[in-house]
């Protein structure tokens, strides 16, 4: 499916968006418009990672002997997903699911607040691995093993 791998890249742009306005300022204007969509973007990118996660479960096991690299960047790609929709939609996680309870809440928070710290380097590797996914797509398509 080609709609995850740009999603990916949106949503890395999204959370490298500092690094991005500091190297080209104007960018900014781009990315404005982006930010209203962010906790939609982030909800969409962390269900299909929970899928991805799920459903590719056993797959890796006969993949990682024919092409571990492959198998490699589609872990690889699962775990960001989930992590940069956690960071992205936490807004709404937070507001419709971890305000009911106070325990779940903090420790939301808490965990908010360590992926925060990383967010840039997540980022820059969502793009990185949209890129990828998005050049495997149109470069082999029969054979493409992307998300």
């Amino acid at each position: 499916m080609i709609l995850i791998p740009i999603l990916l890249i949106i949503g890395g742009v999204l959370a490298a968006s500092s690094l991005i306005v500091q190297k080209q300022p104007n960018a900014r204007e781009m990315i404005a418009k982006l930010v209203p969509f962010q906790g939609i973007l982030g909800i969409i990118l962390l269900v299909w990672g929970v899928i991805a996660f799920f459903s590719w479960g056993f797959f890796f096991l006969r993949l990682i002997p024919y092409a571990p690299i492959s198998a490699l960047v589609v872990v690889i790609s699962i775990v960001v997903t989930i992590l940069l929709g956690f960071l992205l939609g936490y807004g709404l996680i937070n507001q419709y699911v971890l305000s009911k309870n106070t325990g779940a809440a903090q420790s939301g928070e808490s965990m908010h607040a360590k992926l925060a710290r990383i967010q840039v380097p997540i980022g820059i590797v969502a793009i990185l691995l949209g890129l990828w996914a998005l050049i495997s797509y149109f470069a082999a398509p029969v054979t493409f093993v992307g998300m």
